[in-house]
């Protein structure tokens, strides 16, 4: 008795023994902190404290209980939610599942030529014919659907595409070790396999494991993707750089230019983490892809763009699944630039929407808007043929026109009316076209483009027109004979 009476003794400060950054209490067995407050801690008899100690451990417990209460709370109305709505899987084209489709699998080849074959048959024959013998050379799908071995992936920060990109590798039987700030988040993740703060709604794959230790997640890792906000990203960068493995190839699936220095993330990248360009390797994943739509298994189509033809090719191999394609390429600035500012363009496209000025008007903006970010880009150095597939206007369809759009949603959000503080405060995840807007308007100063939608974007982002204003006075502009 006299033992247990000592353990359960306070610290020599009248606070309780720490864990990490936060104080628990001591279970009744007096060998182990509590894994998850679930209610109030019952205190013996037997127990001696100092004066007001007692008190504050009751406090203690009762913050944490009422966050692990607020976390479960937030989960459940995340899944009814989607139940109401029919965001479930079971609602695509009314089938009870998703399609069973392989992406990486082509079609038959049709049989020889005939007489009388129509012209669809001959036309889809040649095109198979000619896919396949692209595949032969390509070696594509030799380590598709080969054996691989387990790699460890590091996935530096915990947001919906973060989320998204970890349980995708997860899928594939990697290890995937996420790395967060919150240690209640880490516990959540861990013990409940579901994400508290983003895509609640779905379950999370078992190999999925969070740490607020940077030496646990990135020892030994093979991959790293790189989801924290763009601004965000050199301090985040900088506090790891020194435990990065050299020779790791960076995945970089965030978008957006860095404010003050309008550093692109394949710049950003070696810069913060001490690197040398030739060592390791930056690969910019970007492409049409929405997180839930990617927990959903919906067929997605992304770019992988690096100047190191291996480092693309061993992300390529990491995320190509039956679901997933990944094409590659070495127009890393294109894909960058395309996706940057397609976000900027996306909320134009939802001022429209909240305007409620219809289907042809944001069109005509989107169509506009698509020239301008073709111009800027191919100014500054990339291939057109890049701003016209997936990176540029598979991407930009998608932000504009997809409900899912965080930037989208705050251009709606602009147009409908709503004050411009709570609309740019909204905890709905990051919309990096705010803070992108004004330097694209930079940029196109410097290049010497002339860009009057994502100028105006600018501009109402920086309160110096309403929404209603700028977007008539774009559409009042003369035609462009480069954008007709």
């Amino acid at each position: 008795k006299t033992q247990s009476s000592t353990l359960m003794q306070p610290a020599n400060d009248g606070a309780w023994p720490s864990v990490g950054r936060r104080a628990w209490p001591f279970s009744p067995n007096h060998r182990h902190p509590l894994p998850h407050p679930v209610g109030p801690v019952r205190w013996g008899s037997s127990m001696r404290s100092t004066p007001g100690s007692c008190g504050r451990g009751v406090r203690t417990c009762t913050a944490l209980a009422a966050l692990a209460w607020n976390l479960r709370l937030a989960v459940w109305k995340a899944r009814f939610s989607r139940f109401i709505h029919g965001h479930s899987r079971k609602t695509l084209q009314g089938l009870p599942e998703v399609p069973d489709l392989d992406l990486n699998v082509l079609p038959p080849v049709l049989p020889q030529r005939r007489a009388n074959v129509s012209v669809t048959k001959k036309v889809w024959r040649k095109i198979v014919y000619w896919a396949k013998v692209r595949d032969q050379m390509s070696n594509r799908l030799s380590y598709i659907n080969g054996d691989f071995e387990p790699l460890k992936v590091a996935i530096l920060g915990g947001g919906a595409f973060g989320t998204a990109m970890a349980t995708h590798v997860a899928r594939k039987g990697h290890r995937a070790i996420m790395l967060l700030r919150d240690k209640s988040v880490c516990k959540f993740m861990n013990r409940n396999h579901i994400n508290p703060k983003y895509l609640r709604e779905f379950k999370l794959p078992k190999d999925i494991y969070a740490t607020t230790s940077a030496k646990d997640a990135l020892e030994e890792c093979d991959v790293l993707i790189h989801a924290v906000p763009v601004q965000s990203s050199r301090k985040a960068l900088e506090a790891i750089r020194d435990l990065v493995p050299k020779d790791v190839p960076v995945v970089a699936v965030s978008k957006g230019i860095e404010l003050g220095n309008k550093k692109l993330m394949c710049d950003l990248i070696p810069e913060a983490l001490g690197r040398e360009p030739q060592q390791g390797g930056v690969v910019v994943v970007s492409g049409p892809s929405f997180a839930q739509e990617i927990m959903d298994r919906r067929p997605t189509s992304v770019v992988a763009a690096s100047k190191s033809p291996e480092a693309a090719e061993k992300v390529s191999r990491l995320l190509t699944s039956k679901y997933f394609r990944v094409s590659m390429t070495d127009d890393v600035l294109g894909v960058e630039v395309a996706g940057a500012l397609k976000n900027v363009l996306a909320i134009a496209a939802g001022i429209c929407e909240g305007l409620n000025l219809g289907t042809n008007a944001m069109s005509a903006l989107v169509t506009q808007g698509n020239a301008e970010i073709r111009w800027l880009a191919t100014a500054m150095g990339a291939r057109p043929e890049t701003l016209a597939g997936l990176s540029g206007m598979g991407d930009i369809l998608l932000t504009c026109f997809g409900s899912l759009s965080r930037n989208r949603r705050v251009g709606v959000r602009l147009g409908k009316g709503d004050p411009f503080e709570e609309v740019i405060s909204a905890k709905q995840g990051v919309a990096e076209g705010v803070f992108t807007a004004r330097l694209v308007v930079e940029l196109a100063d410097e290049y010497k483009v002339l860009l009057p939608v994502l100028t105006s974007v600018a501009r109402i982002l920086c309160r110096e027109v309403s929404p209603k204003e700028a977007v008539f006075e774009v559409l009042a502009l003369p035609p462009w004979t480069e954008s007709a």
